[in-house]
């Protein structure tokens, strides 16, 4: 018989190979993590990229009025109060929305830190009741040209790539007959939403324009409510809406107008600049009216990503899912690196307070072409709320570069 000893090294003569096989599940193991690792990456990626692409019309109401001190009626300034967050203690002009009604909301005269209380001035559905589900709305207005301005105006239909694009024409005058009537030899402004928004956006800016003699149009583009959706229903961040600003360039010329300003709102913005540089009738636009621009899509997703904890490989790697996913060039949508390519006049307004749309970029191609680009930053000016913050300066300098740049209009 064998001694114990011996059975052991017997038995492990007998399986020499069994060291290999360790090796060879450790190499499985590691794989086996290596591929869950690269899989969630990449349905990081893919998650990250379609927040940027998706299409979403949907409205919220996320805080509930605590309380009106002060009513219309009462012989004083209305009041409203809310829960204290970043939008409800915002500085400046805006609106308050609420399912059936609208109102705007100025200066905070009262403050704790559970709340704000704001002056308020009903504009349709009167004061609403405590408990009311509301937003802060940047618009500051609600309706149409007319309903919330009193300025005359046309809905028109532009002839676009995917279908007809609904259109707001604003002339300088109530005038008779068609919209033409009012517009022919004039540069006119074609007015550019932000992503996911709408023409109601345009509204607090109209009244300016109009007293400068500028007629005014306001297109929807693809995607829109009530506008042609993109075959893949995805927003391309400018790189193909552009081609439904050039058809509201287009429709300016036949009707009278002898050139534009393009004036664009955060991805409005974006997709001005490429407008500028893709037009089929580049000579009709004179310069860019720009409002917290997307001048380099990458430098948004770096600040959007790193807010949601996203490391940078991350980041980079969902700019390649959504390049490959929609068939954008973030390099072609790229100004800030595209700078000399830059053809017009161009006013920007920004703000180093923005969380959204950093304005780094828009620094960057201001400090590269001081030949065109007029960079005005408004301190405390949150995205797009340059106006609210301070409507007197922006419109002093809006008149002022306007006027500079079309002496005749």
């Amino acid at each position: 018989m064998l001694s114990a000893p011996d059975r052991r090294q017997a038995e492990s003569a007998e399986v020499p190979g069994r060291p290999r096989r360790r090796h060879r599940r450790l190499l499985v193991a590691l794989a086996t993590v290596l591929v869950l690792v690269v899989g969630a990456a990449g349905g990081i990626a893919w998650y990250f990229s379609g927040v940027a692409l998706a299409v979403d019309h949907s409205e919220s109401y996320p805080v509930r009025v605590l309380a009106t001190p002060g009513s219309a009626g009462s012989g004083g300034q209305a009041t409203v109060r809310l829960p204290r967050n970043r939008e409800t203690a915002e500085a400046g002009l805006l609106g308050l929305a609420w399912a059936g009604g609208y109102g705007r909301v100025g200066p905070v005269v009262a403050a704790d830190p559970g709340s704000v209380t704001r002056a308020f001035t009903p504009v349709t559905g009167g004061v609403p009741a405590v408990g009311t589900r509301v937003r802060i709305d940047s618009f500051a207005n609600t309706g149409d040209p007319r309903t919330s301005l009193g300025l005359d105006f046309s809905e028109v239909r532009i002839p676009g790539p995917l279908g007809a694009l609904p259109s707001w024409f604003v002339p300088v005058d109530p005038a008779p007959g068609t919209p033409a009537a009012s517009g022919a030899g004039r540069t006119w402004v074609v007015f550019l939403h932000g992503h996911d928004s709408h023409r109601q956006e345009s509204l607090r800016y109209l009244t300016a324009w109009h007293a400068l003699g500028l007629p005014v149009l306001v297109p929807d583009y693809r995607d829109d409510l009530g506008a042609p959706a993109s075959p893949d229903g995805w927003h391309h961040l400018g790189d193909t809406e552009w081609q439904d600003a050039d058809a509201a360039v287009r429709w300016a010329h036949d009707h009278g107008a002898q050139g534009v300003v393009l004036a664009g709102w955060s991805m409005g913005g974006a997709i001005a600049l490429q407008t500028a540089h893709r037009s089929a009738l580049p000579g009709m636009i004179r310069g860019l009216l720009l409002d917290s621009p997307v001048v380099d899509w990458r430098d948004v997703f770096a600040r959007q990503g790193a807010d949601r904890g996203l490391p940078g490989p991350e980041i980079t790697l969902a700019e390649w899912t959504l390049q490959w996913r929609a068939g954008i060039s973030l390099d072609r949508l790229d100004w800030a690196s595209r700078a000399k390519e830059l053809r017009v006049p161009t006013l920007i307004f920004h703000s180093d307070s923005d969380d959204y749309v950093p304005d780094g970029p828009a620094l960057r191609l201001a400090t590269a072409r001081p030949d065109l680009v007029t960079l005005v930053r408004i301190p405390g000016a949150r995205h797009t709320l340059e106006w609210n913050v301070d409507p007197q300066r922006y419109e002093a300098t809006e008149r002022a570069w306007l006027g500079k740049l079309l002496p005749a209009a």
